[in-house]
Parts: C-alpha cells; structure tokens; sequence
C-alpha cells in the first residue's frame, strides 16, 4: 500500500516549472561551454541570453498543480512539455554547434605516394586522380567555387566537367586552369622541366608560383608544354599524348631523353637508388619503349646495349659505370 500511494504522489504532484528552466539553462550554458571554453562567463551568459529568454518566454515558470482525476491530460502535458524542452535544446545545439560550423573551412587532406607504387584517388567532385611514385597531393575534404588542388610529383587527372566551378592543378612552378578534360602533369622538385601533356579538352597553364593570371598559354588535344624551371622558358608542341602519359597503364615511354633523366624515372618506378658515374654517360640520349612487367634489370639491360657503359647492383642501389 504505501509503494501504491508514493506512486500516487509522484503522478498527482506539481510540475515545477521553474526548476525545468534551470535545467535548460544549465543544457545552454553546457552546450557554448562546449564550443567556445576560452570565452569568460560574463560573454557566455550575454552570448546564450537570447536563447534563455525564449525558453523562458516558452514556458509558464509556476508550479502547475495536477488533479489525481486527469492523469491522463496530466501525461498528454508532461509528454507536450518535455517535447518543448527537447526542440528548444536541439535548436540551441543547432545554432551554437551547426549554424557555427557551417563557414569552417574544409579539411586538408594530404597524399603522400612513395616510390615504386602508384595510387588512386577521387577527389570530392568526382575527378579520377593516379599519382605516380614519390610524388604528394594536397586536396581539400570539399571544394567550393574553385576546385583547387596541390601537386608535387607527377599525376594523371580525369577531370569532372563543371564550367561554372574551374579546376586548377598548382605546383612549385606551373600552375594550369580546366573545366574538364584528362591530361598528365609531371612537376617534381627535383626535375629540371616541368611538363603538361593534354589528351583531350583544353588547359591553361600559367608559369611561376602566383597562381592563375589574367593570360596563361593554352594548350589543345595532343598539345604539350615543357618549362624550364630555372628561366621559366617554354615550349609548347604538338605531341601523341598517350607515349607520355602511358605510364598510367604501366608502360614506359622513353622519346629523346638523358640517361640522367630515365634514372630518375627508374627510381621513382623501382624505389631504387641510381647513381651514373660520369655526366659524360648520364647526358646520353635514348629512344626506347618498356612494357608493363618488364623489370629494372631487363630495362637497364637493354638501355646499355652497345652503349658505353654498364651497371652492377649494390646493397644501396645500382651504379652505372663506364665499361
């Protein structure tokens, strides 16, 4: 009997609004503490004033005494109140936690791909990204009114159309602008040349490290720009794109380039060491194609045959020597 009659008592008793509020007040002042710790009481209390004060206009702040006869509007009020307290309380996480966040910039993410793999990424509007070895991507978690990216290293981009928002590829010395097209950009620090090579669309490419400018040097399908980066002197020709950007499908294209620059290129593909003992050797030229499979040691054999020099492995790489 007396576990029936303090049920009926706590069922028939007062709700009392006032102490309701203070809990509220304490959920608001909870929530900004949460989301500016560093700010004094006296600003917390000025900054949540507003949102109190509709709670408080909200609510009737007496005691609301219950009749043991309508228990159930008495439950039909207390369900109406605590669905009041709880949207006023969701509405204050909103306006302090969401609404606050919502002009946060987006996350950095940086990619960093070691030598001898490749990697795969897609971007946040779609674009289809391959790295190339040893090289490093900075992206954002989400793009805005420009869909800007960072590179060191090499890549091949896919890039979503979007005429309204430009795709821009920024690197230590060329900067390119597109709205969707699929093109290869090579601009590691340690090469001499930084080079674009466009399949299809079109690309505006601007030297230096400002960034896009008023005019940049456009280039069209099968079209290739090649910076020297120390003058910053260019050459723009027509090319067959894809022996440039085969590397993708793991095949090595090698048209009129120095031994010197082919090393770099095997470094990068094996994540070996080259050293060429003399720039006699390394200032070679070559001509020559690798399929996808073919190892380093079949690639520097072929590369050396007739020529004036060969190559022994070592426990720190491979030296190349004069014969």
């Amino acid at each position: 009997m007396e576990k029936e009659q303090n049920s009926e008592e706590m069922n028939t008793g007062p709700i009392d609004g006032n102490m309701i509020a203070e809990v509220c007040e304490k959920v608001v002042t909870l929530v900004y503490a949460t989301k500016q710790p560093d700010e004094p009481i006296e600003k917390m209390s000025q900054s949540k004033e507003d949102i109190y004060n509709r709670l408080l206009r909200k609510m009737d702040t007496a005691s609301f005494p219950i009749n043991p006869n309508e228990r159930r509007k008495n439950g039909y009020l207390r369900f109406l109140l605590a669905a009041c307290i709880t949207l006023l309380c969701v509405q204050t996480v909103y306006w302090f936690v969401v609404k606050d966040n919502s002009n946060a910039s987006p996350a950095i993410v940086e990619l960093n791909v070691p030598n001898g793999i490749t990697a795969n990424v897609v971007l946040p509007d779609g674009t289809i990204a391959l790295l190339n070895g040893g090289s490093k991507l900075l992206y954002p978690s989400s793009f805005g009114d420009e869909r800007q990216i960072s590179l060191a290293g090499e890549i091949f981009l896919d890039v979503v159309k979007d005429k309204e928002h430009p795709f821009i590829v920024k690197t230590k010395n060329l900067t390119v602008k597109v709205l969707g097209t699929r093109f290869g950009f090579a601009a590691y620090d340690d090469d001499a040349h930084t080079v674009v090579t466009l399949e299809e669309g079109s690309i505006e490419a601007f030297p230096g490290d400002n960034g896009v400018g008023s005019t940049g040097i456009l280039l069209e399908s099968n079209q290739q720009l090649i910076l020297e980066n120390q003058t910053s002197e260019f050459l723009r020709r027509n090319v067959n794109a894809y022996e440039y950007i085969s590397w993708k499908d793991g095949i090595l294209n090698f048209r009129n380039q120095t031994l010197r620059e082919i090393s770099h290129i095997l470094e990068r593909r094996f994540s070996v060491s080259i050293a060429i003992q003399s720039e006699e050797i390394a200032s070679e030229n070559y001509v020559a194609q690798f399929k996808y499979g073919e190892n380093l040691e079949q690639i520097l054999d072929a590369l050396s045959y007739k020529r004036s020099w060969t190559y022994v492995k070592k426990q720190d790489g491979i030296k190349i020597t004069k014969r």
